[in-house]
């Protein structure tokens, strides 16, 4: 009667420790996922970002007066034509 009693709680302790495993690799991979995603959401934030940078910056006006640079050096000043 007594070794039934040992091989059930043997069993019994098996069964906990392979649950308890199974669960913290679980909330391992849940962690991961998560981190993964939030890093994933600052990557799309910071090319966001740049975007905007970059769009203010070809909105600006010294950047229309490089382009009107480079205009009349290829096509010449419209004054001269007239």
């Amino acid at each position: 009667m007594n070794e039934k009693i040992t091989k059930i709680l043997k069993i019994a302790a098996y069964t906990g420790l392979i649950a308890a495993s199974v669960f913290s690799v679980v909330k391992g991979l849940k962690e991961k996922n998560k981190h993964d995603k939030k890093e994933k959401m600052l990557l799309i934030a910071k090319q966001l970002n740049s975007d905007i940078r970059n769009t203010e910056r070809k909105t600006s006006p010294r950047y229309h007066e490089k382009n009107q640079e480079k205009y009349d050096e290829l096509w010449g000043d419209e004054s001269a034509c007239n």
